[in-house]
């Protein structure tokens, strides 16, 4: 199963790196680059529909924007429960914490979440 992959980065020399890793993998990922600092970023992101996000939390921009990214760096294995008054469905997001020594071990870290 192809999962779709949006790196959430300016194409930053780490972004870069991870994604010339997953282009050996065509098969499994098919990858889109969304810059944060372009004002359509979610609209863009939206459009492709992911199935996983990376964000690239090393980035000025991702760090002076992002609460979710400040709670996980903080609690690196908390759950976050979304309310909305206004949506049905509750939203459930959690971290956790993976050791990752080469690209196969994210691929498979993917395929945990993607089904």
């Amino acid at each position: 199963m192809c999962q779709q992959v949006v790196i959430f980065s300016d194409h930053s020399l780490f972004a870069q790196g991870v994604a010339s890793r997953f282009e050996q993998y065509p098969e499994r990922v098919r990858l889109h680059f969304v810059d944060p600092r372009e004002g359509d970023s979610f609209d863009q992101i939206a459009a492709i529909g992911p199935d996983v996000v990376i964000l690239d939390a090393s980035e000025a921009e991702m760090k002076e924007q992002c609460l979710l990214c400040d709670l996980i760096t903080a609690f690196p294995a908390i759950r976050i429960i979304r309310l909305s008054i206004d949506h049905d469905p509750v939203q459930l997001i959690t971290s956790q914490q993976s050791q990752l020594n080469e690209v196969r071990d994210l691929l498979d870290l993917l395929g945990e979440r993607g089904g």
